[in-house]
C-alpha cells in the first residue's frame, strides 16, 4: 500500500525494522568526555537570548539552564542504530540535580536507551532512538542529564 504525502508517496510498513542487532546496543554506554560550561559562552548565551535573570548573573559563578544545549558532545556512531536512512533531533528533555558551575568540568557519558517503532506521522513509518546524557560533576554526583530523541525516517521519493 502507497500512501501520498505532499506529492510523495511512501510504502507502507507493516513490520517493524528494528533488529536484535539494533536492541542489542541499547544499554552501551560512551567514554566519559569532559565539558566544561565556560563562563564567555554563559555569558554570550545570555546576552543572545536577553536574559536578565539574577540567578545566573556572572558574578554568581552559576551557569543558565541552557548552557547544556552548548555543552551536548555528538553522539557517539557505535551507540547510534542506523535503522533508516535519515534523522533528526525532534527532542530534548533537561533535568538538573544541582546547579551547573561555571569553569567546573563535567563528564558526559551517553548511553542508547531505547530504540522503538513509530508508525504514523509526516513520512509514515519512523524509528524513535532515545539518548541520555549525564553530567557528573568532579565529586561524581550527577549534576544534570539531557534526553535527546533522535527520529529516523526514509525520505519519501519524489
Amino acid at each position: 500500500m502507497l500512501i501520498s504525502h505532499r506529492g510523495a508517496t511512501v510504502a507502507d510498513v507493516t513490520e517493524s525494522k528494528i533488529t536484535e542487532e539494533h536492541r542489542a546496543m541499547i544499554g552501551r554506554k560512551s567514554d566519559p568526555i569532559e565539558v566544561v560550561p565556560r563562563t564567555a559562552d554563559a555569558h554570550r548565551m545570555r546576552d543572545l537570548l536577553n536574559d536578565t535573570d539574577p540567578r545566573w548573573a556572572d558574578e554568581t559563578g552559576i551557569a543558565p539552564p541552557y548552557i547544556l544545549a552548548m555543552l551536548e558532545p555528538r553522539l557517539p556512531a557505535e551507540l547510534s542504530p542506523q535503522v533508516l536512512s535519515s534523522g533528526i533531533l525532534t527532542q530534548t528533555e533537561w533535568k538538573f540535580a544541582q546547579p551547573i558551575k561555571l569553569e567546573e568540568p563535567l563528564q558526559a557519558v551517553t548511553q542508547l536507551i531505547d530504540v522503538r517503532d513509530r508508525l504514523g506521522g509526516r513520512y509514515g513509518y519512523s524509528v524513535l532512538v532515545m539518548f541520555q546524557t549525564s553530567y557528573m560533576n568532579s565529586d561524581g554526583e550527577e549534576a544534570a542529564a539531557s534526553l535527546r530523541t533522535i527520529t529516523q525516517f526514509d525520505r519519501p521519493q519524489s
